[in-house]
């Protein structure tokens, strides 16, 4: 288990917020999303985009501690 189960407890639009903006990085720090960029992709604003990545931090964070 770990980060795989952890982003199941999330709903799709969390999971992919968090997969393209801490998972797709590549080693050299490329790749990866802007909030901008998926805010104009989801036609929301940045900063709901960043309060929802932290919500689903917080979210993954409490299933991690549940598996421990």
């Amino acid at each position: 288990h770990g980060i795989g189960e952890a982003l199941e407890v999330l709903d799709a639009r969390s999971r992919r917020i968090v997969e393209q903006r801490w998972l797709a990085v590549n080693d050299d720090s490329s790749g990866g999303m802007t909030l901008h960029e998926l805010a104009a992709e989801y036609g929301v604003s940045a900063e709901r985009v960043r309060q929802i990545e932290v919500a689903a931090l917080k979210k993954m964070r409490k299933s991690l501690e549940a598996m421990a």
